[in-house]
């Protein structure tokens, strides 16, 4: 009987304000509450966030005087049915400590908040109806142990529901399969508990099992005779040949039912438990599934909804793992306690290998530098042993389960040994993990957190006599993470190193409208909440509402199990290679397109069949006749099969090569109805008119400061040279250290010349700066040269020469300016469709692609740079009428535009801050950052670092209608970038004809 749903509530602030009433009359007059829920999100107490650290003073055991307490109230009406039965109550989640009465008798108290406790009410119960008091406190001396990264709330978060036995019932039963030497047939072997709660002797029992392959029965039989005394343990083997194994690519599932019958043959009970022919061994120091090598691409997952926090339904929870298969991803670590009894269920069925980690963490201890207080005091043993106990007895039976984990950042002692060896005792069949046993001297698993790429490849090369895995890694913090690809080469170079869980799974952000109606998430100090973590809980693959993040499709190409490579560009040859743990590629079809600048030139579909694990495979691509443009082959790696969690057809990776760089020398820019060029010096402006142009430059700060075409304004914000950007989560450390301390965040640029000339029926604008913080003396001496043409484009060289000194790292060397906010329509030739950068690009490819500002933009709940793409081409950006500005950058450059200034970006905390400028901020960027997952993982790597060093780099911007010029371009008619020939001009601006179109 399912007893979730609205009970009565109300909210104390100590534990001794509960009225004696409560518990044993109904309190009509108290509001209402939903069950499952935090009472947090209801609007009771307060909401608090700290990462590490325990929001009282340290005083083992002691908690805060002030207690905040919930008075959870329901009645319930048992049948006839019901009678003489035993009826248990069990609750599935409860923080913190909690106290059952029913019918105004106390019934006991359970602490483990992510535990499923039971209480046996028999007593206590009767036909008709029936009075439940819940009393629930937020602290208790078990918060010591529960401190992990996370919100600090309470309540009755998980179900509520009776069970009802006959006095003779199943108590408990552990189902294992093993299998023999070949790994060819195996045997299920069956240990059942039958208690019985009668005072005399019970017999003639029978005991039948049976198991069902689909609707196939593979082997039945029964244990008959049993005479059960208080309690007695039936055992049974089944033996099954070439049994299909359970792995999380195959999730197959047999069903074996238990029937228990009394002596007259009456069944008592029956009961369906899914079975899973499944073992993990380590062997010469690395582990194998089904004899089997096989390496965990993984993710932590804590609970959260961005509704109802920590009370995360079933239907969110399913959510999450039909995701996690979409992204190619094989395993889970339970983050860092035991899970809804049915999230590893569905583990089973959807096939995700589980690392089933227990409710511990004292990680608040940290902060005294004293971790492992607890965890090494003898006195807390029982605290420790009894959470593991309980996690392995409630989940024993599930095959997706292979890696008991003892908790979380608690430090080391003798009650993590005590918990191994307790695990050990009730399961033999599956290893143990815990991380800070870092010498593996009880653990099956050796494992570290956050270790940089260099490291994991130095353990690499340095195995141990155990399998090694990474249980956190690669911080998934906003705008990130990068570095996955370097990280996933060293996985795959070293055997040892078995299994990565990046962290981590899901933003912990909580939902909420301000005064205005308008969305924002909410993190650390939102509430009022101090001490706090700010927004550190917002790290995750997905967002809040479980929205996937652009690091979750990075995370997705990179695991891809199936990798493609170019052997013979010029052939079409290319490799194809199974990186699958246990599958063929025969499912697997891959789609080639051979695209040339936006325009597909052939299509084919390979198969690469009877290519087993581990093994690669080269197919041919038949080329079609190639002309000057670029072209690439791109290879779609499709499913050909529906499952649970994806339909046919499903793509797991896509693979992109160029197989020829662009070849043409492109004809001259013309327009018909050019004239020649007008220049007027005025006191303040210098004015440069064209045929239905006009540019003006400013004698006060030497900016381009108005450009019309055709009557349109195009420039709203002057171009200027930037070596800053708004601030991402994974720079914050880089930002502290270096950038805000050199006031890079503010860096102006300072006038200093500006030089009009007319040569060759051109204008030459040539404006020099310096761009540099306050107060310091080092910066750049910048130099713009605008060479305006007749015809109305504009070559734009930029260059940059640093003074002073400034060795370390900066976010960008680029360009940005204002444009007319009506140029909302983007098309470009680059990297997408999706933002990237330097160390986070796998899962984008260099096409042509068509979007919008506001498309573009990924709204990162905490405001933070964005949009990025990388490898760009050409652009052009319009409004609905077809007008608006064509770039061609004279190499690829880094694009992205924003409906906000970068100021403003950078100072929002919250989405609902963001105020549109009012026009669109387009950057124009020559190197951009790498984006690392330094908010608490890797650091930038040193190839995709950018320093404050010389620069040079060049673009031609042109006005445009739909009409003229850019459809011409994109047609390969006659269009090209003209400049200037003058040697001087030369020496200045980089010619922009011929070679890279």
């Amino acid at each position: 009987m399912l007893l979730s749903g609205q009970w009565t509530f109300n909210f104390f602030n100590n534990p001794m304000l509960v009225p004696d009433e409560f518990y044993n009359q109904e309190m009509s007059e108290w509001d209402s509450i939903q069950v499952p829920n935090m009472w947090q999100m209801e609007g009771h107490g307060k909401l608090q966030y700290t990462d590490e650290g325990f929001p009282f003073p340290i005083d083992v055991p002691f908690v805060p005087t002030n207690n905040p307490t919930g008075a959870y109230q329901r009645t319930f009406t048992l049948g006839d049915g019901w009678d003489k039965q035993q009826t248990i109550i069990k609750f599935d989640g409860v923080e913190t400590y909690f106290e059952v009465y029913v019918n105004g008798q106390y019934v006991g108290f359970s602490k483990g908040s992510r535990l499923t406790a039971e209480f046996d009410i028999s007593e206590q119960v009767k036909v008709g109806k029936n009075l439940l008091s819940v009393r629930v406190m937020q602290w208790a001396d078990s918060t010591y142990i529960e401190d992990q990264d996370m919100w600090w709330t309470a309540g009755i978060f998980r179900d509520v529901y009776l069970v009802g036995k006959k006095p003779v019932h199943v108590y408990d039963y552990t189902i294992r399969t093993d299998f023999d030497a070949q790994y060819q047939s195996a045997t299920l072997s069956g240990s059942v508990v039958i208690e019985n709660l009668q005072t005399a002797q019970a017999s003639g029992f029978q005991l039948e099992y049976a198991l069902y392959d689909g609707n196939q029965l593979i082997s039945d039989g029964s244990v008959d005779n049993l005479a059960i005394e208080e309690c007695h343990t039936a055992t049974f083997a089944i033996d099954v040949t070439n049994p299909v194994h359970w792995t999380a690519e195959n999730p197959h599932l047999y069903h074996l039912f238990l029937t228990l019958k009394d002596h007259a043959g009456t069944i008592i009970e029956i009961i369906p438990q899914r079975v899973g022919f499944r073992d993990i061994k380590v062997k010469d120091g690395l582990f194998y599934i089904n004899n089997q090598y096989t390496m965990l691409h993984g993710v932590n997952r804590h609970d959260n909804d961005h509704l109802n926090g920590r009370a995360a339904g079933i239907d969110r929870v399913e959510k999450d793992l039909i995701l996690m298969k979409q992204h190619n991803i094989n395993s889970v670590r339970t983050a860092h306690y035991p899970n809804d009894p049915r999230f590893y269920e569905m583990c089973d069925i959807y096939g995700l290998f589980v690392m089933a980690e227990t409710d511990v963490e004292t990680h608040g201890f940290a902060n005294v530098g004293d971790l492992s207080r607890i965890t090494d005091d003898a006195e807390w043993e029982n605290v420790f042993v009894d959470r593991i106990e309980r996690q392995i007895h409630a989940q024993k039976n599930h095959p997706s389960i292979i890696m008991w984990s003892l908790g979380n950042e608690s430090g080391y002692g003798c009650n993590i040994r005590a918990m191994c060896k307790a695990a050990k005792a009730i399961d033999d069949t599956r290893l143990v993990h815990y991380e800070e046993d870092r010498n593996a001297e009880v653990v099956d698993i050796v494992s570290t957190m956050y270790s940089r790429v260099q490291l994991m490849n130095y353990f690499g090369e340095q195995p141990m006599d155990k399998p090694r895995i990474i249980c956190e890694y690669a911080h998934a913090m906003g705008n990130g993470p990068g570095g996955l690809t370097e990280y996933q080469n060293v996985f795959y170079k070293h055997n040892h190193i078995q299994g990565h869980f990046l962290w981590e799974w899901c933003d912990h952000g909580i939902l909420e409208q301000d005064e205005k109606g308008r969305d924002v998430y909410k993190y650390g100090g939102d509430y009022g909440d101090y001490p706090n973590n700010y927004n550190f809980c917002m790290d995750g693959l997905v967002y809040s509402d479980q929205t996937p993040g652009p690091g979750l499709r990075e995370y997705k190409q990179v695991i891809c199990p199936v990798k493609v490579s170019v052997k013979d560009a010029e052939n079409g040859l290319i490799t194809v290679e199974n990186k699958y743990w246990f599958s063929t590629l025969d499912d697997i079809t891959l789609l080639v397109d051979i695209r040339a600048e936006g325009e597909t030139l052939a299509q084919y579909q390979l198969s690469a069949t009877n290519v087993k694990v581990g093994e690669s495979c080269d197919l041919q691509v038949a080329l079609p006749e190639l002309d000057e443009r670029e072209v690439f082959i791109n290879v779609s790696v499709r499913k050909n099969s529906s499952t649970r969690y994806s339909v046919a057809n499903s793509e797991l990776g896509i693979f992109q090569f160029q197989i020829k760089e662009n070849t043409a020398q492109l004809p001259t820019f013309t327009h018909t109805n050019s004239t020649a060029l007008n220049v007027q010096e005025q006191r303040l402006e210098w004015i440069v008119e064209g045929y239905n142009f006009e540019l003006t430059f400013s004698k006060i700060s030497g900016q381009l400061t108005s450009w019309l075409s055709n009557g349109i304004e195009i420039i709203a914000s002057s171009p200027k040279m930037n070596f800053f950007k708004p601030m991402i989560d994974n720079h914050k450390q880089e930002y502290e250290g270096l950038w805000e301390p050199a006031h890079l965040q503010i860096i102006e640029e300072h006038f200093r010349t500006l030089e009009v000339e007319q040569q060759n029926g051109c204008v030459i604008v040539t404006v020099n700066s310096i761009v540099a913080p306050p107060v310091l003396d080092f910066g750049m001496r910048c130099t713009y040269i605008y060479e305006i043409h007749s015809e109305g484009q504009v070559n734009l060289s930029l260059t940059g020469k640093k003074y002073g000194e400034y060795p370390h790292v900066i976010p960008v060397l680029g360009l940005d300016m204002g444009i007319n906010n009506q140029f909302e329509q983007v098309e470009y030739y680059g990297r997408g469709p999706e933002e990237n950068y330097l160390d986070s690009k796998q899962c984008n490819i260099i096409d042509v692609y068509q979007s919008t500002v506001t498309k573009m933009f990924e709204n990162y709940p905490f405001p933070q740079n964005n949009g990025n793409r990388q490898d760009v081409r050409w652009a052009s950006l319009v409004n609905r009428q077809g007008n608006g500005l064509f770039v061609k950058p004279e190499q690829p450059i880094n694009l992205s535009a924003w409906h906000y200034t970068s100021e403003h970006l950078h100072e929002a905390q919250h989405i609902n801050e963001l105020e549109k400028s009012g026009y669109i901020t387009l950057n124009l960027d020559h190197k951009l950052m790498g984006l690392g997952s330094n908010s608490w993982g890797s650091e930038v790597l040193d190839s995709y670092r950018v320093y404050m060093n010389d620069f040079q780099y060049a673009l031609t911007l042109v006005p445009f209608s739909q009409a003229n010029c850019r459809a011409n371009y994109l047609a390969g008619q006659d269009f090209s970038l003209k400049t200037q020939t003058d040697q001087n001009i030369q020496e200045n601006t980089p010619s922009m004809i011929g070679g890279d179109k």
